[in-house]
């Protein structure tokens, strides 16, 4: 059971950086749509990254929080 709990964090945390990456390039990409020698690449490079950050942060609390939820349940059905 361990080990899919460590494979499923693994799975999070690659898909999390993976995420922020892409919205990264995305960002960067349309910064340099909308005008290349200003600072609007960076910018939204940067604002790319924080929605990939928060985005990876409300996953890993949801997948926290469902994992609670089991942990109580397993112990109220071995009580009965």
């Amino acid at each position: 059971m361990k080990f899919s709990k460590y494979a499923r964090f693994y799975v999070l945390t690659t898909q999390g950086i993976i995420t922020m990456v892409v919205l990264v390039v995305i960002g960067y990409f349309i910064g340099r749509a909308i005008d290349a020698q200003s600072v609007w690449p960076g910018v939204l490079a940067a604002i790319g990254a924080l929605c990939g950050l928060v985005s990876f942060i409300y996953t890993l609390l949801r997948l926290l929080k469902e994992e609670d939820k089991n942990k109580n349940e397993s112990k109220i059905g071995s009580e009965d």
